[in-house]
């Protein structure tokens, strides 16, 4: 067996047990079927249709204790994005919008509520989980006027 030989085979081992140990996790652990991102497929407002006047789709993604708002476009650039936190109480998510940094007052910039989703900003916002599996989910909100706001969603991954 020549040198070069050895190296490649040395080489192709190293990668194969380098493929074969590593992988993702789910940041803190398991959380469920709400690990991923989801997509908005729809959204009513009392009932009516209702489409958020936003220039991209909504993509939320839960990792850990932490929750993501994005609007992104249709060559895939990240346009808006906001991060909460939330709690999960059996059939209750609990999207926590208040967050604060050094140069960043609470519930504001990057910690803002998704306005598109009529989220109240700088609060803790009660949504109702009315049907939940790997693949969709069904969400309602109640907004503080009253508003009934439902969301359907579909994992992409």
């Amino acid at each position: 067996m020549t040198p070069m030989t050895r190296i490649a085979r040395y080489i192709l081992l190293t990668l194969t047990l380098l493929a074969a140990t590593s992988s993702c996790t789910h940041n803190d652990g398991d959380i469920g079927p709400l690990f991923g991102s989801w997509i908005l497929d729809s959204m009513t407002l009392d009932g009516q249709p209702y489409t958020p006047d936003v220039d991209g789709y909504t993509c939320l993604q839960f990792q850990g204790k932490v929750i993501m708002a994005k609007i992104i476009d249709d060559r895939h650039s990240l346009l808006f994005y906001s991060v909460g936190s939330w709690e999960r109480t059996d059939n209750t998510l609990y999207l926590d919008y208040t967050h604060s940094d050094n140069d960043t007052p609470p519930g504001e910039g990057a910690y803002s509520a998704p306005y598109w989703l009529m989220l109240t900003p700088n609060a803790v916002n009660e949504v109702s989980i009315l049907s939940l599996n790997s693949r969709h989910m069904h969400l309602r909100h109640i907004t503080p006027d009253g508003d009934i706001v439902e969301y359907t969603f579909h994992k992409t991954f």
